[in-house]
């Protein structure tokens, strides 16, 4: 086609909402494509944002925008047609004639002009107000902002009267093609595959259907070859190509299939946060960087949440082997009749299948995030939409219905959390929709999978219905549940959102905002910090709680993978989230860099194509007990025919075991025999820690995982003292009485009463602590405990005889779970183990510490060490803890 680019300055006059004269324009301009919050073209605000990124241009009302054009005379006889690839509400004027106006959030606007000549003066309004939809992501402040202005493609072209639109490919197999579109009049098309053999048809006006053979066979496109097809179309002098794939998305009961094969969706969420721009970018390169980042990461799945993706970010799925899934921008209530609202979301869903339905990545579109209300017009938009494009799966929505979800004829699969109130299917919840996740509650193992769950085995009941409170967004909702059976669905399963395990700020990155959105949420952190005296420890808080984060995702994602009877995730997040109270949950920061917490290769151990688990019932060992394990292979990578895993026990590099196992089993998840693995052959005398190191022969996929192994100890607690090994050391419960005792010369252990204190917690907090918080008040349920992991002073002597990493591990489970967080004093407490507090609250905390004495300190635990005294590793806590204060001939 030929073409005008438009891009560059064009006049600009702002109005405030609800002014809808047409303008005078006063001299002002903007630079197209490009958003008037980037060119501040608005006022400066001074309010800052506290939940979300801060755009300090925004602006809400209309963008009048005016240039002249110049059409040449070589396009006289043929129409003329205005494209703006990304915006919002737009209204177009030719020389001061309304041609008309567009709604798409998603689709590029495509105006009719008709035949032009010479020099005309264009004029569109686009309003960032009045959305026939809330918009989702499309629209938020939390993610891309609710911007202002057009961006991407900013064109006109010239096209031929009678001609070929709306063309959609559809690859019956590998031979053979049929294509449909609409011819605006009659012609001779030319089609050819691949610069092959070209066929000839006869177009007349209306829809038209060609059909035909290639010669040679066309390779399928999947997440592991990424095989494109050009398909070219020519009729009257003008000459269109179409990029295919050939891929077939299919259900087989809870199997999900690509091609005929079972495939897994290790995904994330996406809500085009970009903090540079705030608005989601259209060139292909962008894209491609951020996909092929995620990709390395090992994921394969993008579902966009209340949102679309611009075309090229489906061309770099493309090329990079990316399942896509776009999601209508709402979330809210169907209701029962169709009304505007849902008119307009089903039209969009159409859009969107129109604009981007020729791309193989597009595996499946979602009618929006959480919803409620009608699941008969539910069910009635699937049917349209397949109806009009049946080449992808369609699910109903992400986590509808919540506590009661169902499963509607009409959706290929089901997105969700869970399949009744205590039927889990994630690892991780917020207290406002307990009960908890395994990750939150269980001990740290590598035994969970949810098949039980999701077969139904041993379920009790159904679902109770009636007016329920619910989280929609960041607020509180009533809604009217229906009662069901017991759900056992028989459609492929997916998990929702998994994850969300908050870290740290990594403060540095302030500096990195030097774009559009300012991250004065983080700011009013880092004060905050500092006010508390908590700054000096920031950075080491960030490793520490971003670490446990880690081990948190690792548990949830390996517990998914080997779920025999899940078909996938979709992980909250790989990235940071800096809106909706600021969830700081990724691996990535906001802008998909990393943030050198794990490296990717470790993270790929638990998120690849192919991953090798030791299933261990717990982490921490004693000296005389076997590692009992079974090595599961959970794999859907064709290249991968191995069944042989080698596996090598090693205490600081040195060969303790090894040996091989086979793996066996159909489908896509292997299990070995039973291994009996016993680290020492005779007693050790101090902890030791020992790794696990598994490796598929002749691939390149491995997994590590380290043990702590304590020997026995002989060590009797009580709730007055602990006593063994030749000394004996009194514990009192009250902070005064122990500076009393000190100032008497007299040495003790302090663990005071928990009463009213905020409890310990192994897992990091879920999400983010404001947000929750506020919700879980409104809702007149727990509020969450807030905190992230602790920080653990590793050299002091106090843990000499209890080694420990600097973050949160599985030798810490129980003594965290038996604690309270105490508040401390840096100028009189010295802290050994720090509880790292939500930035937001950001109280000091501790578990350890030292409290100054008129004759010395006092060593305050809050670990109520007499209610886990069975356990080998808290026996070795406190045996550290009494030696430290007691060698040296101390008498009690």
């Amino acid at each position: 086609m030929d073409r005008i680019g438009l891009e560059g300055r064009w006049a600009l006059c702002l109005q405030e909402k609800g002014n809808e004269e047409m303008p005078a324009y006063g001299g002002d301009w903007m630079d197209l494509p490009g958003t008037t919050s980037a060119q501040h073209k608005t006022p400066l605000r001074e309010e800052a944002a506290e939940g979300h990124l801060t755009d300090p241009y925004a602006f809400e009302g209309s963008a009048w925008v005016q240039r002249t054009v110049e059409v040449p005379e070589a396009w006289a006889g043929r129409d003329v047609f205005l494209t703006l690839e990304r915006t919002r509400r737009t209204t177009l004027y030719l020389d001061g004639k309304k041609i008309g106006a567009r709604d798409s959030l998603c689709k590029p606007h495509v105006y009719e002009l008709g035949a032009l000549q010479g020099r005309h003066t264009l004029e569109i309004c686009v309003q960032n107000t009045g959305y026939p939809t809330a918009g989702g992501h499309m629209t938020s402040p939390d993610t891309q902002t609710n911007w202002l202005g057009i961006t991407g493609r900013i064109e006109l072209t010239a096209r031929p009267k009678a001609r070929l639109e709306d063309i959609r490919v559809f690859a019956q197999d590998e031979h053979r093609l049929t294509v449909t579109c609409t011819s605006t009049g009659e012609g001779e098309a030319e089609l050819c595959v691949d610069g092959g053999e070209v066929f000839i048809f006869r177009a007349e006006k209306g829809p038209v259907t060609f059909s035909f053979t290639v010669r040679e066979a066309m390779e399928r496109w999947d997440e592991f070859t990424q095989a494109l097809h050009t398909l070219c179309v020519s009729m009257n002098g003008e000459e269109q190509t179409v990029r295919f794939g050939l891929c077939t998305f299919q259900c087989h009961g809870r199997r999900l299939l690509v091609n005929g094969r079972e495939t897994f969706l290790r995904g994330k969420h996406d809500a085009l946060l970009f903090p540079m721009t705030g608005y989601a970018p259209t060139d292909r390169e962008t894209w491609r960087r951020v996909l092929s980042t995620a990709k390395a990461w090992g994921i394969n799945h993008y579902r966009f949440h209340t949102c679309c993706p611009p075309e090229a970010a489906f061309d770099a799925a493309d090329e990079l082997g990316i399942y896509m899934e776009p999601e209508l921008p709402f979330w809210g209530t169907v209701p029962e009749e169709e009304g505007e609202e849902t008119a307009y979301l089903l039209e969009e869903g159409m859009r969107i299948l129109d604009a981007f339905g020729n791309h193989p990545s597009f595996f499946m579109l979602s009618l929006g995030n959480e919803l409620w209300g009608s699941k008969a017009q539910l069910s009635s938009m699937l049917a349209r939409l397949r109806a009009h494009d049946p080449r992808r799966l369609y699910v109903d929505g992400s986590n509808n219905f919540q506590f009661v979800p169902c499963v509607l004829p009409e959706s290929d699969v089901l997105v969700g959390v869970r399949l009744g109130r205590e039927r889990l299917y994630r690892g991780s919840y917020a207290m406002c929709d307990s009960p908890q996740g395994f990750v939150q509650t269980e001990a740290p193992s590598s035994m969970h999978t949810y098949d039980p769950v999701i077969t139904s085995s041993g379920d009790a009941g159904g679902m109770c219905g009636g007016s329920i409170q619910v989280q929609v967004g960041t607020e509180a909702k009533e809604v009217e549940a229906e009662a069901g059976d017991v759900l056992v669905p028989e459609i492929p399963v997916i998990s929702h959102e998994i994850g969300q395990y908050e870290m740290y700020p990594d403060f540095r990155e302030i500096e990195c905002y030097t774009g559009v959105l300012k991250p004065e949420n983080l700011k009013r952190w880092r004060e905050k910090a500092a006010a508390r005296g908590l700054l000096p420890y920031a950075d080491r808080f960030f490793r520490a709680s971003g670490q446990l984060a880690a081990d948190c995702y690792r548990l949830e994602l390996e517990a998914a993978l080997l779920s025999r009877e899940l078909s996938g995730f979709q992980m909250l997040d790989l990235q940071d989230y800096t809106g909706q109270g600021t969830a700081l949950v990724g691996m990535l920061n906001a802008f998909m860099e990393e943030k050198s917490l794990i490296p990717r290769e470790t993270f790929r151990q638990f998120c690849a194509p192919t991953v090798v688990v030791a299933k261990l019932p717990r982490f921490v060992f004693q000296d005389d007990e076997e590692v009992e394990c079974r090595i599961a292979v959970a794999s859907t990578d064709p290249a991968v025919s191995f069944r042989t895993v080698d596996y090598r026990l090693t205490d600081a590099g040195e060969t303790l075991i090894e040996g091989t196992a086979e793996v066996s089993g159909d489908g896509r998840v292997m299990e070995s025999g039973m291994l009996h693995l016993k680290p020492y052959r005779a007693p050790i005398d101090a902890p030791r820690k020992v790794r696990l190191h598994l490796q598929l022969r002749g691939t390149e996929y491995m997994h590590d995982t380290d043990l702590m192994i304590f020997p026995r100890l002989d060590l009797s607690i009580s709730k007055d003292e602990i006593s063994g090994g030749g000394y004996t050391l009194p514990i009192v419960h009250d902070v005064c009485q122990a500076e009393r005792l000190s100032e008497k010369g007299k040495t003790c252990l302090c663990i005071p009463d928990f009463e009213g204190r905020v409890p310990g917690s192994y897992c990091t907090d879920f999400w983010c602590y404001p947000m929750f918080r506020s919700i879980s008040e409104s809702m007149g349920k727990p509020v969450p405990v807030g905190t992230l992991g602790c920080l653990i002073e590793t050299e002091h002597p106090a843990l000499r005889d209890f080694p420990s990493l600097t973050y949160t591990t599985p030798q810490w489970y129980a003594l965290i779970c038996h604690s309270h967080c105490e508040e401390i004093n840096f100028s009189e407490d010295s802290p050994i183990v720090q509880v790292i507090d939500h930035p937001d609250r950001a109280t000091p905390l501790a578990l350890l510490y030292e409290k100054k004495t008129a004759a010395g300190k006092v060593l305050v635990c809050t670990a109520r060490l007499w209610e886990i005294g069975d356990r080998t590793e808290v026996r070795w806590f406190a045996w550290s803890l009494m030696r430290y204060l007691l060698e040296g001939g101390t008498e009690c």
